[in-house]
């Protein structure tokens, strides 16, 4: 599949990121940050393992990557402001959960020892499993998410909450991805406001066959 081609359309169907004054804020932000950056939501070590995890969901080609475009800066400051606390918890969860799970599958001793072909094993586990699987695991969680009403104290299935998080990333980063400001200007359809209204116009004849810019 040519990568410029499916990113060109990519996210249609995925969580959707909101775009409010505190998110451009971030945008610009993270524009300028510099390599010293200190992570608000996440520890160190989980930062590290989510910029990883984000530079395998959307690699440096012929296009920028995750890293180089700074997006794990900006989905930390967004789960930092937007999303409310138990939201945030959740995400935190489900990324341990995805830490111990590759943990145990690499034989390795802390996250810090985790190398891309580990975290890329996972993600593969995860993201390409076939829709039977993806189905028990969403079953597995819903079951959970009654079950925990109940008992508060009830862990959630290593897997079902590895998939959760995988799943859940992979959405936030293509968003991140479409409302980063090059990746808008230069990749997607893009024109600068004022634009001009057509309707009843063939996607290919107006943009070429891309998706619009955020």
């Amino acid at each position: 599949m040519d990568r410029r081609k499916a990113l060109r359309t990519i996210g249609f169907g995925t969580t959707a990121i909101t775009v409010t004054p505190a998110v451009l804020g971030m945008l610009q932000s993270c524009q300028t940050q510099t390599s010293s950056f200190n992570p608000i939501h996440f520890s160190k070590e989980q930062f590290s393992v989510v910029s990883q995890l984000m530079d395998l969901i959307i690699p440096k080609t012929d296009i920028p990557g995750a890293i180089e475009l700074k997006l794990p800066e900006f989905l930390d400051g967004y789960i930092n402001i937007i999303l409310n606390k138990p939201a945030q918890e959740k995400i935190v969860a489900g990324l341990d959960h995805f830490i111990k799970g590759s943990l145990e599958a690499s034989g390795k001793s802390s996250a810090g020892r985790l190398d891309r072909a580990d975290l890329d094993a996972q993600l593969a586990k995860y993201l390409k499993a076939d829709q039977d699987q993806q189905k028990a695991w969403q079953d597995e969680n819903s079951a959970y998410q009654k079950a925990v009403k109940e008992d508060s104290t009830l862990a959630q299935p290593t897997s079902a909450a590895s998939y959760e998080f995988a799943d859940q990333l992979r959405s936030m980063t293509i968003n991140a991805f479409k409302t980063n400001e090059y990746i808008g200007e230069n990749v997607l359809a893009y024109v600068s406001i004022p634009g001009e209204q057509k309707g009843c116009v063939d996607l290919m004849e107006a943009t070429g066959g891309k998706a619009w810019s955020l």
